[in-house]
């Protein structure tokens, strides 16, 4: 499905680093009880990836030749 947007194999396993990341993070900067930790990191996971394939498919789309 991430092929017909246009994104290569290297930008869907850059999607994927980016979603653990994120989630990560906020798991760790978050406060709460554990499981209110996970949940947090998991939905900002979930966000980053739409906001990832949105900005990289814009990306590629307008980038000048030169890049």
């Amino acid at each position: 499905m991430l092929d017909r947007l246009g994104l290569e194999p290297r930008d869907q396993r850059n999607l994927l680093v980016v979603m653990a990341v994120v989630g990560v993070v906020m798991a760790i900067a978050s406060e709460g009880t554990p499981v209110v930790r996970l949940v947090v990191g998991l939905i900002a996971g979930l966000i980053s990836g739409p906001v990832f394939v949105i900005s990289t498919v814009l990306i590629n789309r307008y980038k000048p030749d030169h890049w």
